[in-house]
């Protein structure tokens, strides 16, 4: 299953109980808020659901985190499973999920924003608009034809 890791830091003074990858002032409310949002959609609705989600959330990266940005992206749901990730994100249960989804990815090693891995290992690493140390960081190269051909392989075995 593939899901969204997050880094940070588990922190009990914080809002959510971590302060997130860009630091614990205003912004990382936001930030953290939108990571639950996305765990959440993710739990109740799916993988699928969660990756058309953060594609949508994804266009205006200053909106993550807000109530707008969350009601935008979550039109197509109906009505019943809106309501289970509205409530997911506002209950212990969304900062649970952020919680332990943190201290996964630190028990992984993962340290940048973004980490791709495949079935458990990792794949590639993307910082600052590149991939790092292509021959180390991104095994099986990086284009979209490249990662195709992994994930075709992965299923195939």
């Amino acid at each position: 299953m593939s899901r969204f890791n997050y880094i940070g830091d588990l922190n009990e003074t914080s809002t959510y109980g971590v302060t997130c990858m860009h630091g614990d002032y205003e912004a990382s409310i936001n930030e953290c808020f939108g990571n639950i949002q996305q765990l959440c959609v993710q739990e109740k609705l799916g993988t699928d659901a969660a990756l058309q989600y953060v594609l949508c959330e994804d266009r205006d990266i200053k909106r993550i985190g807000t109530y707008s940005k969350f009601v935008e992206c979550l039109h197509t749901s109906t009505i019943a499973k809106w309501m289970s990730v509205a409530r997911c994100t506002v209950s212990d249960e969304g900062k649970k999920l952020l919680q332990k989804n943190v201290a996964d990815t630190k028990s992984k090693g993962m340290k940048t924003s973004l980490t791709f891995t495949l079935n458990g290992k990792q794949r590639c690493i993307f910082d600052s608009g590149h991939w790092v140390a292509p021959e180390d960081g991104c095994p099986g190269g990086g284009s979209v034809p490249d990662f195709s051909k992994s994930i075709q392989d992965e299923l195939s075995n």
